[in-house]
């Protein structure tokens, strides 16, 4: 079965989420027919710039022909480039234009950019290159002054919200407002991260209740986070140190553990000082139970050296030996005063 980020990828610009300047002036180069030989799309993963690179492509050949594309992370050799640069320069044979997409360019090696520069600078009339990276200061300037730069923001949690509310009718799920509430949230403005995640969590039930998401995506028990949160607060080691052996004798990842424990706390504190819970990633479904453990107006100070001794464990167990042990010490310490 294909994956859901592929079934619904967009194939129209009109399809596209956020963009929104970016996609206006492409459209406006298609319309007038002076659209450029070399583009460079950088942004976050998951944001569109692969997507965008194909549909300006299909766009510029009026839907003939398909564009090359070519992950740079497997194919970044002086050999490989050559390669491209040569066929390059050959014509297309179904199609006005070849366009030439590579993906993850910042991967390429020094010399290798160096081979394709000579192209870059005077580039077959009938070749275009698209260029996608997450990391462009990689990108020598040489190459950059070459090319015609377009930023892409990461996508809002709204719109992801919508898309995935889309998909959830598409698909005939069940029970998803929470969890696309959710997904949104934890996906960090990244479409194909949340669209993953939602396929990840359909594969387990259609039946996309906040339970059965939250078991499927491997995250720590949002319950078992409160009740350590709880026990901090009240001074029960005993309840702290047992949740902390329960997590290891799992098998689970400590550190990850304490990143996401983080972000939880984290959430708390957001939540003490706006009391917005469409700041935070906490489900709405423990409403109560972040009531009871924020409580009054003073609890932002409270939470916020919580915060800060929660960074501090994840800063001291980051080249630790005996992680577990450090971790049981501090929680000790913070149980008898943050």
């Amino acid at each position: 079965m294909e994956a859901l980020y592929n079934v619904y990828r967009p194939h129209k610009f009109e399809d596209v989420c956020s963009q929104t300047s970016i996609i206006k002036v492409l459209k406006r180069q298609i319309e007038l027919n002076q659209f450029k030989n070399c583009y460079l799309f950088c942004g976050a993963s998951g944001c569109g710039k692969t997507t965008i690179a194909r549909i300006l492509a299909n766009e510029i050949n009026k839907g003939e022909g398909s564009p090359i594309e070519i992950d740079a992370a497997s194919n970044n050799g002086v050999e490989n480039i050559r390669e491209i640069v040569a066929r390059a320069n050959e014509r297309a044979m179904d199609c006005e234009y070849k366009v030439i997409i590579i993906d993850e360019c910042h991967t390429l090696t020094s010399q290798s950019w160096q081979a394709f520069l000579k192209c870059l600078e005077e580039p077959p009339k009938y070749t275009i290159f698209m260029f996608c990276t997450t990391d462009p200061q990689k990108i020598p300037t040489t190459i950059t002054n070459r090319v015609q730069r377009f930023n892409l923001t990461k996508i809002p949690t709204n719109q992801i919200k919508e898309r995935l509310r889309y998909i959830c009718e598409q698909e005939k799920f069940t029970n998803y407002d929470e969890a696309i509430d959710y997904i949104s949230k934890l996906s960090n403005g990244g479409m194909r991260d949340a669209i993953s995640l939602l396929d990840k969590a359909s594969a387990y039930s259609t039946d996309l209740s906040i339970e059965n998401v939250l078991t499927i995506l491997g995250n720590f028990s949002y319950r078992m986070f409160f009740d350590i949160t709880n026990a901090i607060i009240d001074g029960k080691d005993d309840i702290v140190i047992s949740n902390v052996e329960e997590i290891f004798n799992q098998g689970n990842d400590l550190k990850l553990f304490i990143e996401q424990y983080l972000d939880f706390t984290l959430d708390l504190f957001k939540f003490s000082v706006f009391q917005n819970l469409e700041l935070i990633k906490i489900p709405p479904t423990f409403k109560n139970d972040i009531d009871y453990v924020v409580g009054d107006s003073s609890s932002k100070n409270y939470f916020s050296k919580f915060v800060d001794r929660i960074l501090e464990i994840k800063n001291t167990i980051k080249y630790d030996t005996n992680i577990k042990s450090t971790i049981e010490v501090m929680f000790i310490q913070m149980c008898r005063g943050i």
